[in-house]
């Protein structure tokens, strides 16, 4: 899709706006006294409230595709009176996103239809060049981590859903010789590129080894049953910091019931499945299995070199893979005008990389940096590990 013409581009907003909207109207029809209720969303740092979230979709496509003439230019005006002050993630603060004035689910959804719409019919009149076709690509890849945050609130809120968790295949160490490759995207190759990809440079990478797959369940289990959450030499300081703020003793979404370790998927807790990935984890938990199974995480360059070099490295399907990495610009960076994307992160979150169960395949690429705080274990996010040098 980084490289999809207008036709093809189309159809791909056309189907990630038919997700927006099913689910808006799956939220709009629910019984208000049926908890959970999408109305009736907590204040969480981690989420946004679905109505505003919404919207914002919307405005993003509008913005972008419609509205923006270049920074020094005022952007036209948007089809609604205060689409600005409602849904501009830039100057909207977090918290106040629940007390706006926001228009009702009916009114949102002709937001939604309204505005793919016109960035369909602006599409048409582009000629097909990768600068004309960036903001329509954008606004797809935006719509598509929005649909998957979705996802993430519903597991937060422990709405009911479904994951796509399978066991994983047989695991073993990979041997790479290593060597010097260009990481990031390439100028010259064409297509939508985000600006935190911006440009291949020439990386090197020692030899080493990673893991085929992801870390299963039984082993984070042996962890957690030598104690391992309580024992400080495993964790770092950071992760000694984040075990006294949260009290946890076991990954967020484990207990034990009568004898049985299971696991809260959604809405449900069911057993937990030995061969399927570690999921929800932080990136503190996954350096203390590291330490305690003396191994390591991939460093980001490691991980992006396994990805293009490893014939049977399994990524990008089931969990989201914490790297060892900061996130941080690649030399020469500079943000597109869309400049809030990545730059305000650089130096405090932690580059990921892979996908997830939920994430679209068209946003796959061995390339793509994602990138969040290591605090974080709502998302579907695991790890695998390489064995120390």
């Amino acid at each position: 899709m980084r490289t999809a013409g207008k036709d093809l581009l189309a159809d791909a907003l056309r189907d990630a706006r038919d997700y927006t909207i099913h689910l808006l109207d799956d939220w709009a029809a629910w019984p208000a006294d049926a908890p959970p209720d999408p109305r009736q969303v907590p204040c969480l740092d981690i989420i946004n409230p679905p109505l505003w979230e919404l919207g914002h979709v919307a405005w993003f496509m509008e913005y972008w595709c419609r509205r923006y003439r270049g920074a020094a230019t005022a952007p036209l005006p948007s089809r609604l009176a205060d689409a600005d002050r409602w849904y501009d993630s830039r100057h909207v603060p977090h918290d106040s996103r629940w007390q706006l004035d926001l228009p009702d689910w009916d009114a949102t959804r002709r937001y939604l239809q309204d505005t793919l719409a016109e960035a369909l019919e602006a599409l048409q009149r582009l000629p097909h060049t990768d600068a004309a076709l960036y903001f329509h690509r954008l606004a797809l890849f935006h719509e598509d981590m929005h649909d998957e945050a979705f996802r993430y609130t519903r597991q937060t809120l422990a709405w009911p859903g479904r994951d796509g968790l399978a066991d994983l295949p047989a695991n073993t160490d990979i041997a790479l010789d290593g060597g010097e490759f260009l990481m990031g995207s390439s100028a010259s190759a064409g297509g939508f590129v985000f600006d935190n990809e911006k440009w291949a440079h020439p990386q090197r990478a020692a030899s080493f080894a990673i893991s085929s797959t992801p870390t299963r369940n039984s082993d984070f289990l042996a962890f957690v049953a030598a104690d391992g959450y309580r024992q400080p030499q495993w964790w770092s300081a950071a992760g000694q910091a984040w075990l006294a703020a949260s009290g946890q003793t076991m990954p967020r979404y484990w207990r034990q019931a009568g004898g049985r370790w299971q696991q809260r998927r959604y809405a449900q807790w069911i057993d937990l499945a030995p061969e399927q990935p570690a999921i929800h984890l932080t990136a503190h938990e996954a350096e203390a299995w590291c330490r305690w199974a003396g191994r390591r995480l991939p460093t980001e360059a490691e991980w992006e070199y396994a990805a293009r070099h490893a014939g049977d490295f399994d990524w990008g399907t089931q969990v989201w893979e914490w790297t060892a990495s900061p996130f941080l610009p690649y030399p020469g960076f500079s943000p597109d005008p869309y400049a809030e994307y990545a730059a305000p992160f650089f130096h405090t979150h932690r580059s990921v990389r892979g996908g997830s169960f939920a994430t679209r395949p068209r946003m796959r690429n061995a390339c793509y940096r994602n990138y969040y705080e290591p605090r974080r274990d709502d998302i579907f996010i695991g790890f695998r590990s390489c064995p120390l040098r």
